[in-house]
């Protein structure tokens, strides 16, 4: 739809054009148009109609969990990244075996394609041979580094001298849609310690996960140097990804 200017204003049909009057100001519009509530009603759009349902549920829950973790992410833009985590999260809607074409749901589905997701560009497997092993028992959740081993060196930045291991936990309710969640920081360790030495970190829920919850317990590895004696981020090699995707 396009409004008409100018000092003469048509009303009727023009080849391929329609020229008509709305609310006293004049528009134009191809043939060809569809109309909102042809797309809305129509049953000839019913698939592209389940298909923008599901994919919006995806990008709306992909929106929440990245927003929660901009506490572990390189400070700054991160273009691409929205659409990178909606395409994952719709893998996981469409993989719900339950639920009807068009209301699939992301508690329903398989979780374990969220596992290694990276938000940022370096990899956390590029880092590290094997995420930590995640365990929940009622609302704590574990987090095992007891058998992970040392950092590739090979692939750990230029000028590290340290490293340190943050998580969080976040947790979405798909139905209130209410969001959750909780930063820790690790410890601080020179660059060849293993990471066994962060052992087994306990995170409290607060409470046990509801049935409509999902909670996605997420790693960052954050690469300092040491310069007379004082700690300094290296600016934009964070390290973060998903460990685990559970269901309430």
């Amino acid at each position: 739809m396009a409004k008409q200017t100018g000092s003469l204003t048509l009303e009727g049909t023009m080849g391929n054009v329609i020229f008509y009057k709305r609310n006293g100001k004049f528009y134009s519009r191809s043939k060809g148009s569809i109309s909102k509530k042809r797309l809305k009603e129509g049953p000839e759009f019913e698939n592209s109609r389940r298909v923008s349902s599901e994919f919006g549920h995806a990008s709306k829950f992909a929106a929440k969990l990245s927003r929660s973790c901009i506490g572990l992410l390189n400070p700054g833009r991160h273009d691409g990244l929205h659409g990178r985590l909606t395409s994952k999260m719709h893998k996981v809607v469409q993989s719900d075996p339950v639920s009807v074409y068009g209301e699939r749901r992301l508690r329903l589905g398989n979780l374990d394609l969220m596992r290694g997701f990276d938000f940022e560009a370096t990899s956390l497997r590029s880092l590290i041979a094997n995420l930590p092993d995640v365990a929940r028992q009622g609302q704590i959740v574990q987090v095992d580094f007891s058998r992970i081993g040392a950092m590739d060196r090979k692939t750990t930045p230029g000028g590290a001298t340290h490293y340190r291991v943050d998580l969080l936990w976040c947790r979405l309710h798909e139905v209130n849609e209410k969001v959750g969640y909780q930063e820790y920081q690790g410890d601080t360790f020179e660059l060849g310690a293993s990471l066994d030495l962060n052992g087994v970190v306990e995170m409290d829920l607060g409470n046990a996960l509801q049935s409509e919850e999902v909670l996605f317990v997420v790693m960052g590895i954050v690469f300092l140097q040491e310069v007379n004696g004082k700690m300094n981020e290296l600016a934009g090699k964070r390290a973060v990804g998903v460990l685990e995707g559970l269901k309430g």
